[in-house]
């Protein structure tokens, strides 16, 4: 039988108001599980923060609790709605630092936490006010079949070495929270095509539309898969929201990119084999 998973990707478009935010998720939420997906993602950013309030006093009120309202939000919806959740980014205090994090959380089908990833390449303002985490998570969904990992934002961006690290531990797919604005949204494209394309993994990464700081952020969630054919060239499928609320569903199948991926490990370990010299004039 193939190994595949149906994926439903949330994208919300964010209003300053977290209470019309929360219902929006929801009813995006209660349209995706009509398809029967197996897991559903959620955005980086799915709830406004006020930024304005980093240099002040009440800085420290943009962060819930650990494990507070917006953990306990997506747990409510993973149980209520009975579907598996990557919770998206939440910037939250943390009892392991002095600073808080952003950490994404998963959730069964059931609305219990299996794992949670922390955000390991903090971007821009992050830096100041955010612990980064030292930890990445490859994770096995005995039920679901399939390992994953989550890589959230920059993560993905920054490097190859943290895709090439769960692919060492088995995983067969990358999910990617994030947020991305306007002027970045080409180079996200290319990341995401040029990391699939390098590693022959699956990745799938959902954003918001969202108008916040000056910035303006406009969706275009993509879910990058193979076309099950030619192992070499390997051809990339590309599925992709517009720049309004929605949901996307997409079936991915994991067995012919595990299949092709194999072959590529095979082709680098042949290529770490090559000594380099180095010459002056």
């Amino acid at each position: 039988m193939a190994k595949k998973v149906k994926i439903a990707l949330v994208q919300p478009e964010l209003t300053h108001n977290n209470q019309e935010n929360f219902e929006q998720i929801e009813i995006l939420i209660k349209q995706a599980v009509q398809k029967k997906p197996d897991i559903l993602c959620l955005p980086e950013r799915w709830y406004h923060l006020d930024l304005s309030m980093i240099s002040s006093k009440e800085c420290f009120s943009l962060f819930q609790e650990e494990r507070g309202l917006q953990y306990n939000l997506v747990k409510f919806w993973a149980k209520k709605y009975h579907i598996s959740i990557i919770s998206g980014g939440i910037w939250e205090k943390s009892s392991d630092f002095n600073k808080p994090v952003v950490v994404c959380y998963y959730f069964d089908e059931n609305g219990n936490e299996q794992f949670y990833q922390r955000k390991i390449h903090l971007y821009g303002i992050e830096k100041k006010i955010l612990n980064p985490g030292s930890r990445l998570v490859c994770f096995h969904d005995s039920k679901l079949g399939f390992t994953f990992s989550i890589l959230i934002c920059f993560d993905l961006h920054i490097s190859s070495t943290l895709i090439s690290e769960a692919i060492a531990h088995g995983s067969e797919i990358i999910f990617s929270p994030t947020l991305i604005r306007n002027d970045g949204m080409e180079n996200w494209k290319i990341y995401l095509q040029a990391r699939a394309l390098e590693h022959r993994i699956p990745i799938v990464s959902c954003n918001s539309v969202y108008s916040a700081y000056g910035r303006k952020f406009k969706g275009g969630s993509k879910i990058i898969s193979f076309i099950k054919g030619k192992t070499s060239p390997a051809q990339l499928h590309l599925s992709e929201l517009g720049s309004h609320a929605g949901i996307m569903i997409k079936t991915v199948n994991l067995d012919f990119p595990n299949l092709i991926r194999k072959e590529r490990e095979k082709e680098k370990k042949e290529s770490s084999q090559i000594s380099v010299l180095k010459l002056h004039s």
